[in-house]
Formats: C-alpha cells, sequence, structure tokens
C-alpha cells in the first residue's frame, strides 16, 4: 500500500497519494469527464465570487450610502433595481452551474463506478482455473460489491477536492481585494483549525480504514460459509453458533464504519465553532469599542456571506482529507486486483486441435499438480480413445478422476506431457463439461438449457431436454419451457437439476462429452434411460464418463480405473 509522506501535513501527502493512485485508477475517458467535471467547478466558483464582490456595493446602496463609482456607473437607471437584478441573474448563473456540476458529478461517479465493477468481472471470468480456485468465492464477491464501489468512491472524493480547493482560491482572492489584512488573519485561523484538526484524526483514520477492510473480510467470508453450509447447521441445531460469529464480525464492521462516519464530521464541527467564534469576537469588539454599528453593517454581511460560502469549501476540503485514507486504501486493492487477474489473463481455455487422418483424444504421459510443493495428482498418464467412442474412468475417491477430466477439455494444463484432440475435420471439436457441481440460472428452464450458447431455438431444447428425460416433466408444468427452476435450482430434485445440466451440454451437439458423476443422483433405472438415449441419438460423438457403478460399464467401449501408486500418485492399472 501507498503511505503518505509523514514530513508533510497530512492533507497535502493524501492529496498527492490520490493523485498519483488516480492516475493509474481513472480510465483515459474518466479522465476527460473528471476535466469536464473541473471547468463546472471553476464556473461556479467564478460566479460565486462575483456574488461575493456584488454584495457590498448592494447594501451600501439599500442603506443610503451607494458608491460614487456605482452612481456613476448606473447613471439614468434605479440604481437600487438595477443592482438587484444585477444580483438575481448572477445567483440565477450560480443555480445553473451548481446543477450541471452535480448532475455531471454524479454521472462521472456512476461511470467510475459501473466500470471498476465490470473491469474487474472481466478480469476475474478470464482467469485460469488453479488461479480462480485460489482465492475463496466471497473474495471476488467482496472485492466487486464492496471494495469496487468503495474505491470508486474516490471519484466524488476528487470532484469535491477540486471544487473545494477552486471556491478556496477564488473567494481567497475576494477576500484579499477586499481587506488584505482580515483575509490574511482569517485565512491563518482556518488553516490553524484545518491542518490541527486533520493532524489529529489523519493517522487514525487509515488505521480505521485498514480494520474496516479485513472486518469486512471475515464478515464476507463467515457469510458466505454460514449460507453454505445452510442444511447441516438445520440439521444439527448450530444456528446460534454461526449467528453468534456473524454477528462478531458484525459489531467489528460496524465498530468501524463508526469511527470512519465521525472522523469526517471532526474537522467540520471545530471550524464552525472557530469562525462563529472569530465573527462574533469582532463584533463584539466593534460594539465595545463604541464605534457606529451601521458602517459595520455591509461588512457584516459580506463576510457572513464569503464565509457562508467559503466554510462548506474548506469543510469539504478537510471531510475530504479525512476519508481520502480509505479511498485510497480500496482504490490500490482494486489495482493489485487488475494487475493480479491481468498476469493470469486466460482469453480461452480449450485445447488446441491437431489435424490428422484419424480423430481420438488423448493424454500422453500427463502429470499434474496443484502446487509445486505438493505430490502429483495424477503422474505419467497415458490414455487413447478414439473418435466416436465412450471411455468410462473408474476408481477411488481421491484419485484424480475429476483433474483428468479437466485436463481433457483444458481446464487445467499439464506441468509435463500433452493434452492431444486430434481431428480430422476442419473446425475445432465442440467440447461439453458437466462437472460433480453445477449452478443453474435464477431463470427459466429455457434460460438454463440455453445458457447464453445462442438466441434459443425451442426444437433444440426440446430435443435436449428429450435426451435428459426432462421432457415429459417440462410438459406437465403450466408454463413450459417458462417455469422458473428457482435459485440454484430450488425448485427441482437433485436428479432433476442433474438432467437439466446434461441437457444444457447436450444443447450445444458436442464432439467430445465429459460427465464427472454427471448422473450419480439419478437412480439406476433412470441413469440406464438416459445413457441408452443419449448414445442411440447421438452416435458420432465421444463420451469421457466418469462412475462407481458397475451397470453403466456396459455403455463404455473402453475402461479405464485409477488407482494409487507406492508414491501416492494416480496411474492407470
Amino acid at each position: 500500500m501507498t503511505k503518505p509522506d509523514l514530513t508533510k501535513p497530512l492533507f497535502l501527502a493524501h492529496a498527492q497519494s490520490l493523485a498519483k493512485v488516480l492516475q493509474e485508477f481513472l480510465a483515459p475517458h474518466h479522465k476527460r469527464l473528471l476535466f469536464l467535471v473541473s471547468l463546472w467547478a471553476a464556473a461556479l466558483s467564478l460566479v460565486e465570487m462575483l456574488v461575493a464582490v456584488a454584495v457590498v456595493p448592494y447594501v451600501q446602496c439599500v442603506g443610503g450610502k451607494c458608491p460614487a463609482a456605482v452612481v456613476k456607473m448606473l447613471d439614468g437607471w434605479p440604481i437600487t433595481l438595477a443592482l438587484s437584478g444585477f444580483l438575481f441573474l448572477l445567483i440565477t448563473l450560480k443555480f445553473v452551474a451548481q446543477g450541471l456540476l452535480t448532475w455531471t458529478t454524479s454521472n462521472f461517479h456512476q461511470k467510475v463506478q459501473r466500470d471498476t465493477v465490470s473491469r474487474l468481472l472481466r478480469g476475474y471470468l478470464h482467469l485460469d482455473w488453479a488461479s480462480f480456485q485460489s482465492q475463496h468465492r466471497a473474495h471476488y464477491l467482496r472485492r466487486c460489491f464492496t471494495t469496487a464501489i468503495d474505491a470508486s468512491y474516490v471519484s466524488q472524493q476528487a470532484v469535491a477536492l477540486i471544487s473545494s480547493t477552486l471556491m478556496l482560491l477564488f473567494l481567497t482572492a475576494v477576500l484579499l481585494w477586499h481587506d488584505a489584512l482580515v483575509a490574511f488573519g482569517l485565512c491563518v485561523c482556518m488553516l490553524i483549525l484545518g491542518i490541527g484538526s486533520q493532524q489529529l484524526i489523519g493517522r487514525a483514520q487509515n488505521k480505521f480504514a485498514h480494520e474496516r477492510e479485513l472486518a469486512t473480510q471475515r464478515w464476507n467470508i463467515g457469510l458466505a460459509e454460514c449460507l453454505g453450509s445452510f442444511r447441516e447447521i438445520r440439521i444439527y441445531g448450530l444456528e446460534r453458533f454461526f449467528l453468534d460469529q456473524l454477528d462478531r464480525a458484525l459489531d467489528s464492521v460496524a465498530y468501524s464504519n463508526r469511527r470512519l462516519s465521525f472522523m469526517p464530521n471532526l474537522p467540520r464541527m471545530v471550524l464552525e465553532f472557530g469562525l462563529f467564534s472569530v465573527l462574533l469576537t469582532l463584533i463584539s469588539a466593534w460594539v465595545f469599542l463604541e464605534r457606529p454599528i451601521a458602517d459595520l453593517l455591509p461588512q457584516i454581511i459580506f463576510y457572513a456571506f464569503v464565509v457562508r460560502a467559503l466554510m462548506p469549501a474548506m469543510i469539504n476540503l478537510l471531510s475530504t482529507g479525512a476519508v481520502l485514507a480509505g479511498s485510497i486504501v480500496n482504490m490500490e486493492l482494486v489495482l493489485q486486483e487488475f494487475t493480479w487477474a491481468a498476469a493470469r489473463d486466460t482469453k480461452h481455455i480449450g485445447i488446441g486441435a491437431v489435424a490428422t487422418t484419424q480423430s481420438f483424444f488423448a493424454l500422453k504421459n500427463v502429470t499434474f499438480h496443484h502446487l509445486s510443493d505438493q505430490r502429483p495428482v495424477v503422474e505419467n498418464i497415458n490414455l487413447r480413445m478414439n473418435h466416436p467412442s465412450w471411455l468410462a474412468l473408474t476408481g477411488p475417491s481421491g484419485v484424480g478422476k475429476s483433474t483428468v477430466m479437466e485436463l481433457l477439455c483444458g481446464i487445467n494444463t499439464p506441468q509435463s506431457g500433452s493434452v492431444i484432440h486430434a481431428w480430422s475435420e476442419d473446425r475445432p471439436p465442440r467440447v461439453a463439461y458437466l462437472p460433480q457441481q453445477v449452478a443453474l440460472l435464477d431463470g427459466t428452464i429455457a434460460d438454463n438449457v440455453v445458457f447464453g450458447f445462442d438466441a434459443g431455438d425451442p426444437a433444440k431444447i426440446d430435443q435436449a431436454l428429450e435426451l435428459s428425460c426432462l421432457k415429459q416433466m417440462v410438459s406437465m408444468l403450466p408454463l413450459g419451457h417458462s417455469a422458473r427452476v428457482g435459485t440454484d435450482g430450488t425448485q427441482l430434485s437433485g436428479g432433476e437439476r442433474q438432467r437439466l445440466a446434461l441437457a444444457r451440454a447436450l444443447y450445444r451437439h458436442p464432439d467430445l462429452l465429459l460427465l464427472d458423476e454427471a448422473t450419480s443422483g439419478l437412480d439406476e433405472a433412470t441413469e440406464t434411460q438416459v445413457l441408452s438415449a443419449v448414445k442411440h441419438a447421438r452416435p458420432n460423438m465421444s463420451v469421457v464418463f466418469v462412475t462407481h457403478r458397475h451397470a453403466c460399464l456396459r455403455f463404455a467401449d473402453q475402461v479405464i480405473s485409477l488407482g494409487i501408486d507406492r508414491c501416492g500418485s494416480s496411474a492407470v492399472q
């Protein structure tokens, strides 16, 4: 993480860190939009300055002491009415500039937020399988829906920083023009109050931002684990145990958020107190010296108007400085994710086809392990299946059957040896893979069968459902293909979920179908019916399937049994 230079005031250090990280974080079109926002902020600041300048002669003229220069300039015009119209015009311009600034700022923030989340998702969905597995699912959710959104909030902070700085510069110029000595004293007081309060809370704010990130991480992982263990929790009666764990995590998040919410308000409270104290002291001193209050009235109104505009700018500036630490932390976390995902970017997962006169699929002397310091999951595996044919993989649990399937479809890449897709046609072979656990969409049956493959062909959907022995069940539903399956298929039984996933694979008319215990949730009669239908209807399709049922082996043209060798690695027996 970038740490601010503690030899400088924390606000300046955070501002420099913000500028550096923003340069990497914002896309080019975001930077152009930020420039547009800055122009509107400058316009608003300029109009605010003109309003402040026009207030003094207006009040003097209303009080009957109109400056000679104003009388000469408005010769022949009703002075009060003309000045009122001019002020109204300036206030209207201010209203328009403020509205446009607010709208453009909101548009800028939403674009940064949307693009940040979208860019993270693109990076995650192009990871290789090993990299994807290296993180808990809750990590990706947290980065997309918490860290990315908090990081994009820095776009608002950047706008607040720019607009507040411009407002301070323009209004300070007005103060110096009106009375340099008073302006100098007022600026010194504001700087002392602002920098003093910022120095007191800046380091604590940085610490609290890190604590909130850790607390949020614990909460997200705990929640994902709790929801993933719903059935076991209910069966074992462990609701109180898990709720207590989540409550403790929530308490940590709430505690960090309370401190982060309070700290940015502290400079505002100190500044408000200081400014109004100074103003009341000046009025009291003027009265004590028995000076005419009427002479002070235009100055009071002028300074009250300037301070009214100046104080929100200073408060925004200080508040922005107080929250910059948390924003910078989140931006750097997102940038780290971008870098991490880019280094592991895999545009296409699959096996390149080798042109040949005879089609076949093979593993040649393949060795694979998940981590370099672990024993291989499979070692020196050799197998070959001609196309079209059916191959059954058998063996005890943990022997590497799923790993072989993942190697065949290219999800995993072996450390040594080669995976071969020899193909005699002009196009590469189509591969469909059904893992043991299949995620279903919270949509219709048709949505889950098509799964984004094309626009959806009702005839092809019917054929896929018929081969997976689901067509009759679906035809009995009032909405047919349009019936919703619920979140992750909660409206379906385990066997129906598996058959719907099989229909998804068959819809693609694959040349190689990989079934990793994809029919384990079916009874033996239904499993036999499904496999018979598939083999009869798709004679030109190769199938590799994992099974523990001997009855299914009759569908295989070749059976390979995997076992554990003396070194503890999987081997063909």
